[in-house]
């Protein structure tokens, strides 16, 4: 089965995700043609990234990803298409394609630079082309110039601390829940079996839970969610509103001996 997705801030009232739609069914008869999502807020690649990141490793090998996040914002942003594994992906180098945690891009091609699109929708135009191609069988070298990297996106570091590990809130889903880029291990390295407190405004969490039903509604709760990060949540009610926490504001958990 081939396989092209759609992550954009595109919205759903205006014309261009239908039209981008449009594009490569016309070009790519027999594509299946799924969304991901074209909710992203504007220019987020932060968003895009932590979405397009935990849902493209469930599509068949050989899937191409097309990102339209932010993609015209400066001319000074090539655009490329690159390889994670059995994926290719087609997008700006603006920084998007760092925000994959610890994953590089096997190959990178340069397939339009920033001064050189010829037009505003840059999706249409430039990154269904280059997705058509990579579907009928062409090679990744054969769409442009190769490239020895990707555009690094710089990220906020947090000095160490003595029995202390911090992080960030890296994505706040629709219903609310608080997901952190605290990994399992990194937990585990730095608890090694300690109690903790999750430091909250005027309050903390102090155990783990597997399930959001774990507790009674309308309480809080930490847990490790199915991509294996540190999520904080209420059960059936929006922890970003009730906590005050909101993106990229920083995560603290002390542990005692």
């Amino acid at each position: 089965m081939s396989v092209i997705t759609l992550t954009t801030d595109f919205g759903l009232k205006d014309h261009y995700a239908a039209a981008l739609r449009g594009k490569l069914l016309r070009e790519c008869q027999g594509t299946v043609v799924a969304d991901i999502t074209h909710l992203i807020p504007a220019y987020d690649i932060q968003q895009a990234a932590w979405v397009l990141r935990n849902a493209y490793s469930e599509y068949p090998d050989g899937s191409v990803h097309i990102v339209a996040v932010g993609a015209g914002l400066s001319k000074r942003f090539n655009h490329v298409a690159v390889r994670f594994g059995t994926h290719f992906f087609v997008g700006c180098d603006n920084g998007f394609f760092s925000l994959f945690g610890n994953l590089r891009p096997e190959e990178v091609v340069q397939i339009s630079s920033g001064d050189t699109v010829p037009g505003t929708f840059i999706a249409r135009d430039v990154y269904a082309p280059a997705a058509a191609k990579l579907i009928k069988g062409e090679t990744l070298e054969s769409l442009g110039t190769p490239l020895g990297g990707i555009v690094e996106k710089l990220r906020r570091h947090h000095p160490p601390e003595a029995d202390v590990l911090k992080g960030t809130v890296a994505y706040v889903d629709s219903f609310g829940n608080l997901i952190t880029d605290i990994t399992r291990a990194e937990f585990e390295t730095t608890g090694r079996n300690r109690r903790f407190a999750l430091e909250l405004i005027g309050d903390e969490i102090t155990q783990l839970h597997k399930a959001y039903a774990d507790v009674p509604e309308g309480e809080k709760l930490a847990l490790f969610n199915s991509s294996g990060v540190l999520e904080i949540a209420i059960n059936q009610g929006k922890a970003a509103s009730l906590l005050n926490l909101r993106l990229n504001d920083v995560v603290r958990i002390v542990f005692e001996d």
